[in-house]
């Protein structure tokens, strides 16, 4: 060995000797730290990493079915983080138990074309920066749903949760056939065909089409999705119907917070939410709209006038509101808006779980725009708003996102609902009213999340 390297062997030898020496120094003199300075270091609250622990059933009125029976251990970050993402197909569950449970849906979350984008100022509208913007994740972490936590034979894990204390942005989906009216101003669906087949589904779109599957066949997008959504929705849709096959009536049903006011129709500043839960839904359904009778026309004529201009002005008169439903196949929704939403999370657990709300709190009552504040009259009667936990997660994988929001439904053309019996016409008096507008022709433009000329990317 020459002389520098043994030089080097010593001069190590001693660095090592001296750093134990430190070592065995400092820990003589190791003192316990009060909470109050660890929480200044690492692994406490008001540092970078977050860890918690929720016991079993401990947060208020936890559900009594053992849902949450459940050691629940979180694990994340006091960060921000910005995403912008593109995905051609997004599929999870596919297959497995839940087949049982659906004939028609093969997976539990099947979205064609899904980006994940920002929001624009006023939350109503995914932002026309597309690429440029950001899907906002707030504090993000992972939580562990463990059962027989106390038993080290028999602990195992029954769910995993990814989600954040809040979330701001908005998704875009899928594709629409007919293209846009807005397309120079990107609004354009990827890779359209000019021969209009549905290159996701089969069938024909038609574009002159008001109702019905040759609208659905127009659209690829949301084929089916598990959880639960706490929707705020607005719509103006214009409808004519024929009464008894003699009447006909123009109905506009209008709800939420249209803008801006559309045909007339101007729903005012009060939100409308409705509550969608369950495995592998395909559908929104509102079952009970309110409809605006905005002109009755009862077919007088010179061989009848003496009889019908009369009815005519009295109906006219009294019959100017009634309800009806309103049913929308989720592949026509084309984009989800999630400003500033709180208790966003994806969860996937082999039994049911209520996972516990971020603040292991009932949900606020004072956010501008939320189904649990009382002021809007609208609190649901499944108890979510009193309760520590989140609505029960089926087994699978499932998305919980109870401050979506979908607005300014506005269809292009009058759907035309065709003819309307008498019980069905008598029905229309009272919320149970059974007028179904099935799947009518409505404007939720994709909002382009790609560079330059694109497609998809």
């Amino acid at each position: 060995m020459c002389l520098a390297s043994k030089k080097l062997s010593v001069s190590l030898t001693l660095l090592l000797t001296a750093l134990l020496a430190f070592s065995s120094t400092a820990q003589a003199r190791l003192e316990p730290m009060a909470d109050a300075a660890l929480s200044d270091v690492i692994a406490q609250d008001g540092s970078l990493f977050l860890s918690d622990h929720i016991s079993p059933n401990s947060l208020a009125n936890a559900p009594g079915d053992g849902s949450a029976n459940f050691d629940f251990y979180r694990m994340g970050l006091d960060v921000k983080l910005d995403l912008n993402a593109n995905m051609a197909k997004f599929q999870l569950g596919c297959g497995g138990v839940n087949d049982l449970l659906s004939s028609s849906a093969a997976c539990d979350i099947d979205i064609d074309y899904l980006s994940f984008m920002g929001v624009n100022n006023e939350g109503d509208f995914p932002s026309l920066d597309g690429p440029e913007s950001a899907f906002e994740l707030i504090r993000p972490y992972v939580e562990l749903a463990i059962k027989n936590d106390g038993a080290s034979t028999l602990r195992e894990v029954v769910g995993l949760k990814v989600g954040g204390q809040r979330i701001n942005g908005a998704l875009s989906i899928g594709r629409d056939y007919t293209g846009s009216s807005k397309a120079s101003e990107g609004f354009v669906g990827p890779g359209l065909e000019s021969n209009l087949i549905n290159q996701e589904h089969g069938g024909t779109c038609n574009p002159s089409a008001t109702t019905g599957q040759g609208v659905v066949n127009c659209h690829s997008g949301i084929n089916s999705v598990s959880g639960f959504l706490s929707l705020e929705l607005s719509a103006a849709i214009r409808a004519r119907a024929n009464l008894l096959g003699f009447v006909n009536a123009d109905l506009n049903t209008c709800f939420g917070r249209m803008s801006p006011s559309q045909y007339g129709c101007n729903a005012g500043s009060t939100p409308f939410f409705v509550d969608a839960g369950g495995t592998r839904l395909q559908t929104l359904h509102v079952a009970a709209a309110k409809l605006t009778v905005d002109n009755i026309d009862l077919n007088c004529n010179i061989f009848n006038a003496l009889v019908c201009y009369p009815a005519q002005g009295v109906a006219n008169l009294i019959i100017n509101e009634g309800y009806g439903q309103l049913r929308i196949d989720m592949r026509q929704v084309h984009y989800l808006l999630t400003p500033d939403t709180e208790n966003f999370f994806l969860s996937v657990q082999r039994e049911k779980v209520s996972w516990p709300n971020y603040s292991k709190a009932p949900p606020p009552s004072n956010i501008p725009y939320d189904a649990c504040n009382p002021s809007y009259g609208q609190i649901p009667g499944n108890g979510r708003c009193s309760s520590g936990y989140s609505p029960t997660a089926n087994t699978g994988w499932w998305l919980n996102a109870p401050g979506a929001k979908i607005l300014n439904i506005n269809p292009p053309d009058r759907i035309n609902v065709g003819y309307v019996d008498l019980g069905t016409a008598v029905s229309l008096l009272g919320p149970e009213g059974r007028l179904l507008i099935d799947n009518p022709k409505i404007d939720l433009p994709r909002v382009s999340n790609c560079y330059g000329s694109a497609v998809f990317c």
